[in-house]
C-alpha cells in the first residue's frame, strides 16, 4: 500500500508541473494572438496575415514551454515530497517569463524590435520609465491596457493551474493520466517541430516569433568583443575606411569632412550646393523607384547580348536603349529586407546579425527620409507584405504612409492600383513625390502568376522563373503607359533595379540562402531614365545597391551629411569602381578588375574564397589560383571596410548629431 501510494504521489507531482505548463502555454497563445490580432501603437496592423503566424507562434510556444518543465518534471518525479517546491519554482520561473513575453510584444509594437539585451541597456535610466508610460497614454490601439493586463497574466494563470490541478488530483489513477500524458506531449512537439521547420519553415517569420527565452539566450551567446573596439586598430581602420572612399568618390569629395572621430564613416558637406546641385535642386525632380523581386541579371535581355533566346525583359530592355543603364551592378544584401535596407541607407548591412530586427533604433538617414524632410512626400507600396521581414517598421520611419493590401500581390493588380494612387493622389499635393515600390510575382516558387496553367507551372523551375520574370516586366510596361502623359511625368526619374538574383543550379547552388553573393543572386540589373540624362548611356563601371541612395539625392539636388559606402553614379570622376556587399554567410568586393566573394560554395569546395574577372559575368572561371596578391589585398579590404561598417551599426554610429 505504501509503494502504491510513493508511486501515485510521484505521478501527481509530475502531472502538477505538466498542469502548470499547460496554464502558461494557455496564456502566452492569448498574448499572440493580441499580439498578432492587433494594431500596432501607431495604428497599423502588426502584420497583415496573422492567420499565417498564429500556429507558427502556438507550436514555438508549445515546443520550448514543455521542454523547459521536463528537468522540473523529472526532479518532481524523483522527489515527490519536494513537489511543492519544484512546482513553485517553475511557478516563478515561467511567472516572470510571462511578464517578460507580454513586455517583448509591447516593445515589438513600439519600436519593431523584441527586447533584446541592447534594447534593455538602451531603456535602463528612469527618465526611459517616464517615456514609457507617455508612450502607453498615446498608444493609438488601446491605450493604458498594458497596465491592466501585464500584472494579471500571472494571477490568471496561476488560477488556472489551480483549477487543471484539481481537475488531475481527483483522477483515480494518476500514473495512467501521466503516461498519457506524457505521451501527447511528446507526439506535440515532434508534430510542432515538423510543423515549423519542414512543413511551413520562415526564417523572418520565425525571428519575428522567437520567444523571449530564446533571444535572450541568444544576446548572451552574442560576443560583446567589437573588433574595432581595440583604439590602434579602430584608428587604422577607419582612416583606411574614409581614404577609401575619398579614393573612389574623387574629386567631390573634398566637399566633404569628417568632424566626428567616433563616427567612423559620417561625413558632412562643406558647402550644402554648388552651381551643379543648386540647377537640379531648381528643378525638384519627382522619383519612382521599383524594385523588381528575384530579376537576376542572368535572365535580362540588355545584360545577356549574346543570348540567342527571346528576351525576358523586353520592357527593361527598351528602358535601358533609352535610358542610363548599368552592366556591373551588384545587389549588397539578400535576401528581400537586406537589399531593400542597403539600398535606401547606402551601405551595406551588419555581416553577423540581423538588421532589420535587432537594430531598429539605429539612427541612420535614407534617401526616402532625406527626401521626405526636405519637403518630399514619399510613399511605398509594397506587393508583398512588409511586416513579414520587418520592414514595416523602416518604412513607418523613412516614408509618410506605406501601402499593402493582401488582395493585390500579383504584379498586375497591384501595379494598377499603385498606379492609380500615384496619378490620383499622390501627384496631385502640389509637392514633389517619391514613389518607392516592390513587386511580388517572380518569387520563389515561381507560379504566383494569375491564369497560369498546369503546364506552366510544371516547367522546370529555370524556365518558370523566365515565365514569371517576363510576366513581371509585362506589368511594369503596363504600369509605366498608364504614367507616361501625366504632365508631371517629363520631370520624374524612373529608377528600375532588382531586389536580388536567384540561383537555378549554377556552380551547383539552387538556394539562395546558400549562395550568396554570387553572380546568379548578387547581378542585376539598373536602369535610370530622367529629366538630365540628354543621350542613353550604357555604364561598364562596377556598381551597388549601395550607390542608389547617393545617386538619388544628387539627383534632386540635395547634398547632405551621410555615412553612405556608396556613392553618386553620375559624379564627375573616373576613378575606381567599387561594390561591396554583407550576405548570409558570405561578403564580397569588387574593386577595380576584379570580384573577391567569400564564404561561397561550389560543386567541389567547401565555403572558401573564389575570385573572378569582373568580364566573367557569370562567374564561371575562378582565378585565386593564379592570382594570390589580388586575393590577398582585397579580402584585406573588404574586412577591414566591413569591420568598420559593422561597428557603426552595432553602435549606432551612422548619424551625426547636431
Amino acid at each position: 500500500m505504501k509503494i502504491f501510494d510513493f508511486e501515485a504521489n510521484r505521478c501527481r507531482a509530475g502531472l502538477a508541473v505538466l498542469a502548470f505548463a499547460l496554464s502558461f502555454f494557455i496564456f502566452h497563445f492569448f498574448c499572440r494572438f493580441f499580439l498578432l490580432f492587433r494594431n500596432d501603437a501607431y495604428g497599423n496592423p502588426f502584420v497583415n496575415k496573422p492567420d499565417w503566424y498564429i500556429f507558427h507562434a502556438g507550436a514555438i510556444d508549445f515546443v520550448w514551454i514543455f521542454v523547459s518543465a521536463v528537468p522540473f518534471l523529472i526532479l518532481a518525479f524523483l522527489f515527490p515530497k519536494k513537489e511543492k517546491l519544484f512546482t513553485i519554482i517553475f511557478g516563478i520561473l515561467h511567472s516572470a517569463l510571462l511578464c517578460l513575453t507580454f513586455l517583448d510584444h509591447e516593445v515589438q509594437r513600439f519600436l519593431g524590435s523584441h527586447l533584446t539585451l541592447e534594447i534593455a541597456d538602451t531603456y535602463k535610466d528612469v527618465s526611459s520609465l517616464a517615456m514609457f508610460v507617455d508612450y502607453v497614454s498615446m498608444d493609438m490601439c488601446i491605450p493604458w491596457i498594458q497596465f491592466v493586463i501585464m500584472p494579471l497574466l500571472p494571477v490568471v494563470s496561476i488560477l488556472l493551474f489551480v483549477l487543471i490541478n484539481r481537475f488531475l488530483n481527483k483522477k483515480a489513477n494518476p500514473c495512467k493520466w501521466l503516461k498519457i500524458s506524457c505521451i501527447v506531449v511528446l507526439v506535440l512537439i515532434v508534430c510542432s517541430e515538423l510543423f515549423l521547420y519542414v512543413i511551413w519553415p520562415g526564417g523572418h517569420r520565425m525571428r519575428k516569433l522567437s520567444p523571449v527565452v530564446k533571444v535572450f539566450a541568444e544576446g548572451l551567446l552574442q560576443s560583446e568583443t567589437e573588433p574595432l573596439d581595440d583604439s590602434e586598430y579602430y584608428q587604422r581602420a577607419v582612416t583606411f575606411a574614409r581614404n577609401f572612399w575619398n579614393e573612389v568618390e574623387g574629386p567631390s569629395a573634398l566637399d566633404y569632412e569628417y568632424p566626428d572621430s567616433s563616427c567612423p564613416l559620417c561625413r558632412r558637406p562643406i558647402l550644402k550646393e554648388d552651381s551643379v546641385m543648386q540647377g537640379r535642386r531648381a528643378k525638384t525632380p519627382n522619383f519612382i523607384v521599383v524594385f523588381l523581386e528575384s530579376g537576376r541579371g542572368m535572365d535580362v535581355g540588355y545584360l545577356n547580348p549574346s543570348d540567342e533566346r527571346p528576351s525576358a525583359t523586353p520592357i527593361l530592355d527598351s528602358l535601358a536603349r533609352s535610358g542610363q543603364a548599368f552592366t556591373s551592378f551588384y545587389a549588397a544584401g539578400v535576401p528581400t529586407v537586406s537589399a531593400v535596407l542597403s539600398s535606401h541607407l547606402g551601405t551595406p548591412l551588419h555581416r553577423k546579425r540581423s538588421v532589420a530586427t535587432e537594430f531598429t533604433t539605429l539612427e541612420a538617414p535614407s534617401f526616402a527620409s532625406v527626401l521626405r524632410d526636405s519637403g518630399y512626400v514619399a510613399h511605398f507600396f509594397a506587393a508583398a507584405d512588409p511586416a513579414w521581414d520587418n520592414l514595416s517598421v523602416w518604412f513607418a520611419k523613412w516614408y509618410d504612409k506605406t501601402h499593402y493590401n493582401r488582395a493585390y500581390e500579383d504584379d498586375s493588380s497591384f501595379f494598377s492600383v499603385s498606379a492609380s494612387f500615384i496619378r490620383d493622389s499622390l501627384a496631385t499635393q502640389g509637392k514633389p513625390f517619391l514613389a518607392s515600390l516592390i513587386t511580388r510575382s517572380n518569387h520563389y516558387p515561381f507560379n504566383l502568376v494569375p491564369g497560369m496553367t498546369e503546364k506552366e507551372k510544371a516547367l522546370p523551375q529555370k524556365e518558370r522563373m523566365r515565365y514569371t520574370m517576363h510576366w513581371m516586366d509585362k506589368q511594369l510596361g503596363i504600369f509605366l503607359d498608364s504614367l507616361r502623359q501625366e504632365p508631371w511625368f517629363e520631370n520624374t526619374y524612373l529608377i528600375v533595379l532588382a531586389d536580388h538574383g536567384f540561383p537555378q543550379g549554377e556552380n551547383g547552388i539552387s538556394a539562395i540562402g546558400a549562395t550568396g553573393g554570387s553572380a546568379s543572386a548578387a547581378w542585376i540589373p539598373l536602369v535610370i531614365n530622367g529629366p538630365i540624362f540628354s543621350k542613353p548611356q550604357i555604364h561598364e563601371k562596377t556598381a551597388g545597391q549601395h550607390d542608389l541612395a547617393p545617386t538619388i539625392l544628387s539627383l534632386a539636388g540635395l547634398r547632405v551629411a551621410n555615412a553612405f559606402i556608396g556613392h553618386d553614379l553620375f559624379r564627375n570622376s573616373e576613378r575606381t569602381s567599387f561594390a561591396i556587399g554583407a550576405y548570409s554567410k558570405a561578403s564580397s568586393i569588387a574593386v577595380g578588375n576584379y570580384r573577391l566573394l567569400t564564404g561561397i560554395p561550389n560543386v567541389s569546395r567547401e565555403y572558401g574564397e573564389h575570385l573572378y574577372a569582373i568580364s566573367d559575368k557569370y562567374e564561371e572561371e575562378p582565378l585565386e589560383k593564379d592570382f594570390s596578391f589580388v586575393v590577398d589585398s582585397l579580402r584585406a579590404m573588404l574586412d577591414t571596410l566591413l569591420s568598420v561598417n559593422d561597428f557603426a551599426i552595432s553602435k549606432n554610429r551612422m548619424n551625426l548629431k547636431n
